[in-house]
Order: structure tokens, then sequence, then C-alpha cells
């Protein structure tokens, strides 16, 4: 009997989450919830005042709000922290029917710049490029860097702890070193401690056998700046390891004019590419401080006296994400000898984003002077920052590689949060 009791129990059971699973998904295609879906993904606003209005109002041109007075409620998040404030709507006051990020602040004056500059970069540490054989005095060819598990890619920061910032420290240690050595390496952003032991060579110099890097150089165009700051910001995209691809962190580093040599026109599945020069000798514009992927963040030496700003641009306000729409627009690039220019292009695609992220919006370019020089976007150009409305709206990423009128850019907003992050 009790056996019989027990299998009625468990069928009684199945038969209530079977309904329960049913309502669940039933709910799922009520007009509140496709309503509530149809919600954006993120808020951007000056108002600290959150309410059903306000809510609704993110998506006026559906009829979403309309769908959702009166069976919605919203609350707000207990963080403040900017990134991770949020709302959440419920429906009838008891299901989680979406949650929504809450960008509030004051929407930021920035001068669109454009111009071409060169960059050079001192990498806090030595990046580990490549491998080679190191022949000891018995004629045996051995490498200690890869049988002590390093790769391509790390960054060696310490020796025996020791500072090492360029391949000369990283020798100079070495040298001084006796026996094993331990080395405090970052791997991908995770610090680790990797024990290696040298060998000497056949002249009789402690080597480990790897190739390593400590500096880049680089041409590339700015995008930006807040004149009250002298903070600016260049590239759009992180500077890379150009054989490990390794995102490089900056010890120090500086921004300098360009000379502009010429163009080499793109086309399709070849890249084209801004050919330019500088040296030691060039004009240091201002400093590098920080790499990471929505390009590079420095200070301008002397803003008011760089010539940067070109004459009738003046300081134009960010637009946020949620702003950004297809049609007409126009980059700042700089091409030759001369200042940047203005060219015509067309957002052609915007991509609804509630966190910051790279290839927010796609352009084309329209501009005759563009295409004919260059055919469209080319290395070098990227960081030319792109206007439409009166507004900041983004910043040129990449370029198709298969199609060269057409490109990638970022959020402008989000590259201006990355520049004020300390």
């Amino acid at each position: 009997m009790k056996k019989i009791v027990q299998q009625y129990h468990r069928k009684i059971m199945k038969l209530i989450g079977f309904i329960l699973a049913l309502m669940i998904a039933c709910l799922n295609f009520t007009d509140e919830m496709i309503a509530a879906r149809a919600l954006e993904g993120a808020v951007f606003t000056h108002s600290s005042a959150f309410d059903e209005e306000t809510l609704l109002s993110v998506n006026a041109s559906s009829h979403a709000g309309a769908q959702l007075f009166g069976s919605m409620s919203v609350s707000s998040s207990d963080d403040e922290t900017l990134e991770d404030s949020s709302i959440a709507v419920r429906l009838f006051d008891l299901i989680d029917a979406t949650k929504i990020r809450v960008y509030n602040g004051e929407r930021k004056l920035l001068s669109p710049l454009g111009n071409a500059i060169g960059i050079s970069i001192h990498v806090d540490g030595v990046v580990v490029v490549g491998f080679g054989e190191v022949t000891i005095n018995s004629g045996e060819s051995v490498c200690p860097a890869k049988t002590c598990g390093l790769q391509a890619g790390d960054i060696i920061k310490k020796l025996d702890g020791r500072d090492v910032c360029t391949a000369n420290e990283l020798q100079l240690a070495l040298n001084s070193s006796v026996g094993k050595v331990d080395m405090s390496v970052d791997r991908n952003g995770r610090l680790l401690t990797v024990t290696a032991e040298p060998v000497l060579d056949a002249e009789g110099g402690l080597r480990l056998g790897a190739w390593v890097r400590d500096s880049t150089i680089g041409i590339g165009t700015l995008s930006f700046t807040d004149e009250e700051t002298g903070a600016v910001a260049a590239l759009g995209h992180a500077v890379l390891d150009a054989d490990t691809q390794t995102l490089l962190p900056v010890l120090d580093g500086s921004i300098s004019y360009a000379d502009i040599l010429g163009v080499v026109k793109g086309k399709s599945g070849v890249p084209g590419e801004l050919k330019g020069t500088f040296s030691s000798k060039s004009d240091i514009l201002g400093t590098v401080e920080r790499n990471c992927v929505f390009g590079i963040f420095g200070r301008l030496n002397q803003t008011a006296d760089t010539g940067l700003i070109l004459e009738g641009v003046q300081a134009v306000p960010i637009a946020f994400p949620d702003e950004v729409h297809t049609g007409e627009a126009c980059i700042y690039s700089q091409l030759d000898s001369g200042e940047p220019q203005c060219y015509s292009c067309r957002i052609i695609r915007t991509v609804h984003q509630n966190r910051p992220d790279q290839k927010g919006l796609v352009i084309e370019i329209t501009d005759a002077r563009l295409l004919d020089t260059a055919g469209g976007i080319v290395q070098g150009m990227s960081g030319s920052p792109i206007i439409q409305d009166g507004r900041l709206v983004g910043v040129v990423t990449h370029v198709f590689v298969n199609d060269p009128t057409k490109g990638y850019g970022a959020y402008a907003f989000w590259i201006s949060e990355a520049m004020s992050d300390e």
C-alpha cells in the first residue's frame, strides 16, 4: 500500500511540474513578456530618477512601453558603481522579466582630432616572442626557456625579485644569477612563477634561449581630447605585439607628430596602409600611459600649444550608444602633410550594447576623395573620430579586409569611459 501511495505521489509531482513548466513557457509568449524583452538592454541618462515612464521611454519607437504599463514594477539595484547600476523589471510584481543596466552621468564635451601620430611604447616587462637553441661547450643545443615552460606571449616582469623592463636589464639580471632563477611572468593577465636554469653558451654568457621584445613603435590616429584635462585617446584598439598578439602593458611611452609619406591604396583582400615616419627628433605631443582594448590613453604636454585642435572644429558632445543611428556621418583623418580632413561616410549598422564592447557600428566610406586616394579605410587610420548629428559617436577601429570601403567602429562613449578610468 505504501509503495502505491509513493508512486501516486510521484505522478502527482510530475504532473504539477509539467503544468508549471507549461505555464512558464506560455508566459514567455504573453504580450507583456514579449514587450519586456523588446526593451533596450541599457539606459543612458542624466537623470537619477527611474520610474515606469522613464524606463519605458527607452524604446519609444516601439509599443513595448504601452504593453507594460500597469503590469510592471521597477526597482533599482543597491550597487552605486556606474557599471553595475541596474533596474529590474518585474511583471505583476512577481516575475523577473529583464534587467537593464544604467549609465547615468554628465554628457562630456570632447574635441575630435584625426591627426596622424607616431606611437612609441616601452613595455612594462619584456615579451617572449620566440625561442632559439643555445649551443653549450659540449656541442649540444638546448633551450632552457622552453624546458622550463615559458610560452610565446609571456611577459617577464622580474627575475629573482629584480625588475626587468628591458632586454638589457634581463641579461644583466641573468649575468648576476647563480644556478636556477625564478621569473615572475604575466601570462594573459595571470601572474605566475617560472623556474629556469640558464646555461653558458660557447662564448661564456648565460642564456635562456628566449627571444624578447621590450618596446614597439607604429603609426596611428588621434581620436579626441578633453581640453580641460589634457587627456587624449588614440587608435580605438589595443596595441598588440606583432608576433604573439599579446596586449602590451605600458611602462611609459610618447606620441609624436608623424610625417606622412603617402598612402598604399587598399583593395579587396589586401589592406591599404598609411605610410608615415617619425624619429626621436620629432616633436613630442604627449605621453602614453595606458593600453587597453579601446586604444591607448595619455596626456598632451600643452594642449593649447600643440595646434591639434582644427580651426573651426569645436568641442562636441559625446553621443550615448543608443543615440547612434544608421545614416550620414563623417570621419576626421589625415592622409598627407596637411591637416586632418572631414570625409563623408554612412553608418550602415549599429549594435545595441549594454556593456563596453568593440565593434559597435559599421561604417561605409562615401567620400570620393578618400576612395580615390586610399580605396576607403587603410591601416593607420584606426582612431579616426566619427561625427554624426554634431556629436562624437565613435572611432574607426578596423577595416573589412575584403571590402576596404567598410570598417568597424567602437562607440566613443565606451572609449571616453575607459579614458576616464584611473
